[in-house]
């Protein structure tokens, strides 16, 4: 409790300062929480059922949101990942609700530079060179939104979760994201902004464009400021 009161006043310290986006939740909902203080997000209560579409980008060594939407739900999860870590933890669990995709989700689809943590202690990379990533590198393979939903063969996804250490942002402004929002019921997503490369600049053009596909702000970690859930209002999946 203390810690999360002091991040709390952390957050609005900057957000004073003028260093820290202010994204404002403009959409009231029935919200409950999924996963743990360090991996989770809330979602609109009651959103999912067993033959939901769920899409998990970005697994790292910790699938807590998955595993509670799964546990609730009985939903399958389709998980991309094309970290080297990440894929061996998730074969590890050899959970059959989880089905690893071993691809990176970007603007574009092809091979990529993906740049490792520089600490060993981490296991999350980044297609963004940064000052914590980069003196390790690997070739992956990445696909895109429109991609995932022929893969899938969905022709919507109920939910959709990005934490892509910094990729988001060209996801975002990409005409392949643009194509497919109007199919994506429910965003979780986690924004960079902390990176200096990025700043919150690019978090509030971000939330923008989101708004302008029809995405509005229904809950944000107030601790971080990093996690946030956005609904599409047009979606007859979300109320």
């Amino acid at each position: 409790m203390l810690v999360n009161s002091y991040r709390k006043l952390r957050v609005a310290s900057r957000q004073l300062l003028g260093t820290e986006p202010v994204v404002l939740v403009e959409k009231k909902l029935l919200i409950e929480f999924h996963g743990n203080d360090y991996c989770g997000w809330s979602i609109p209560v009651g959103h999912l059922g067993s033959n939901s579409v769920v899409v998990d980008v970005g697994l790292g060594e910790d699938i807590s949101f998955s595993r509670s939407l799964i546990q609730k739900y009985g939903c399958t999860v389709h998980g991309f990942d094309p970290t080297p870590r990440a894929i061996h933890y998730v074969k590890q669990l050899a959970d059959p609700k989880v089905v690893l995709h071993e691809f990176g989700v970007a603007a574009q689809r092809g091979q990529a530079t993906f740049y490792l943590p520089n600490n060993d202690a981490h296991v999350s990379g980044s297609l963004a060179l940064a000052s914590h990533v980069g003196q390790r590198a690997i070739e992956v393979s990445l696909i895109t939104l429109e991609d995932i939903f022929k893969l899938l063969g969905a022709e919507r996804i109920n939910l959709l979760k990005l934490d892509i250490e910094g990729a988001e942002f060209d996801l975002i402004d990409d005409d392949h994201f643009k194509d497919c929002a109007g199919r994506i019921d429910c965003l979780c997503i986690e924004f960079h902004h902390r990176w200096s490369n990025f700043g919150k600049v690019s978090t509030l053009k971000a939330v923008q464009r989101l708004r302008e596909l029809g995405f509005r702000c229904a809950w944000r970690a107030k601790s971080t400021n990093e996690e946030f859930m956005f609904v599409n209002i047009s979606s007859r999946g979300v109320q």
